[in-house]
């Protein structure tokens, strides 16, 4: 079979696509004094990603450089190759989130301390942290009893304490 009959003036898509990319590089660098364009390379390897590069001559010691296209803006980066890949790769990393760690705490934040600012509720299945002088039930298991008043539910500072291993001593039902 013959090939398809083609028009001599017809261009290809890829030479529309090279055209206006050489086109768009060149603009890009066109309000520099003195740059000539030498070359253009429709697949240029950055040592990450094939594209296209521009290779022109210009800059204050008229130097060979190469004009490429990195996150949808036109570069201008040094003309060896292992440079321009280093710059080109920088400019790829990705930014910083804007979350850091936190400063110092200012001389006016509030801190509680649990030994002295607050109590706890005195119910043994309960560790409720409740304000220094709370009467009334807890808010967390709903114990009936008031402050100062002795039974179960009782809001206030307790005498026992717990060893590592959860048990209870001085006067727990488990201690011996």
């Amino acid at each position: 079979m013959a090939s398809p009959l083609r028009r001599e003036d017809a261009t290809l898509p890829a030479d529309l696509r090279d055209a206006l990319t050489r086109s768009r590089l060149a603009g890009a660098v066109s309000n520099l004094a003195g740059v000539e364009v030498l070359e253009f390379s429709s697949d240029w390897w950055d040592g990450q990603s094939h594209g296209p590069c521009l290779i022109v001559r210009g800059g204050r010691r008229h130097r060979l450089l190469r004009v490429v296209e990195t996150g949808g803006e036109a570069v201008v980066v040094p003309f060896d190759g292992r440079t321009a890949g280093r710059w080109i790769a920088q400019r790829r990393t990705p930014g910083s989130s804007g979350l850091g760690i936190p400063g110092p705490r200012s001389a006016g934040d509030v801190v509680v301390d649990a030994a002295g600012d607050v109590q706890t509720c005195a119910t043994p299945t309960c560790g409720a942290l409740l304000p220094v002088g709370y009467e009334g039930d807890c808010p967390v298991c709903g114990g009936d009893g008031v402050a100062g008043v002795g039974g179960a539910g009782v809001v206030g500072v307790r005498d026992e304490k717990s060893t590592a291993t959860g048990a209870r001593t001085a006067g727990s039902s488990t201690s011996k």
